[in-house]
């Protein structure tokens, strides 16, 4: 399930598609389909620009190979469910995988956003977040810092399976782990942090159903160590 329908931008070379299976060590078959289904697309689309929405759904299948696939987006193909996020889902069954790649920051109402994102995914599902750490100028309503990821995965039992800083800015661009609060926080200390950043987080759902759950910050729910509480004091805000 992805929440906003994704394609294939361009930033890396969609013949880059043919090379992921032999990387993965997938077998000689599977090398072979993702090469015709290439070609299929290719023959269908008049351009990598059209094709754009099939290549990230080829994609997936690569990496996922998923049997169902739904979208939520607005501006969409015929494919997507056509629903405001800022209101509660219909019901539409639960998901293993629930992806949010560059939305949640163009949706006003937080709380509705994640809320969906909780709902329809399945227990011990994976919700994949890229989102916005800093910069991307008047793109959407927000930005998110660290704090957002460690706090809500806190309040709803949620397993950070990995979270990553990442520097679009540096060439080629540069993907730093962030493992605790305090990873980020050095970053800031150290005057590492680019103008124009991201953040990338997989987070697990537990596996007994739970009532999403609106998180506290950090700071304010006790949850800080004694070397961000001093950082806190420190760093500009």
């Amino acid at each position: 399930m992805e929440f906003g329908e994704q394609n294939w931008q361009g930033q890396v070379s969609h013949t880059y598609l043919e090379e992921i299976p032999k990387i993965l060590g997938m077998p000689e078959e599977m090398v072979v389909w993702v090469k015709n289904e290439m070609a299929r697309i290719q023959s269908t689309h008049p351009s990598p620009g059209h094709a754009s929405f099939d290549l990230a759904k080829l994609f997936y299948k690569i990496i996922f190979d998923y049997k169902t696939y739904t979208a939520i987006d607005l501006h969409g193909t015929s494919l997507a469910i056509k629903h405001d996020l800022n209101h509660q889902l219909p019901e539409l069954g639960k998901y293993d995988v629930v992806t949010n790649i560059g939305t949640g920051e163009h949706v006003f109402n937080q709380y509705m956003f994640f809320k969906n994102i909780h709902d329809v995914t399945k227990e011990n599902g994976v919700m994949i977040h890229v989102m916005p750490n800093q910069g991307c100028y008047d793109h959407g309503f927000f930005n998110y810092h660290p704090t957002f990821i460690f706090d809500i995965a806190h309040a709803n039992q949620y397993e950070l399976l990995a979270m990553y800083y990442s520097d679009p800015s540096q060439r080629p661009p540069a993907l730093s782990r962030i493992s605790s609060r305090e990873d980020y926080i050095r970053l800031a200390v150290d005057k590492k942090l680019s103008n124009y950043s991201g953040l990338h987080a997989l987070l697990r759902k537990p596996a007994q159903n739970l009532e999403f759950k609106i998180p506290r910050q950090g700071y304010y729910d006790s949850q800080l160590s004694p070397e961000l509480q001093l950082a806190w004091g420190r760093l500009e805000r």
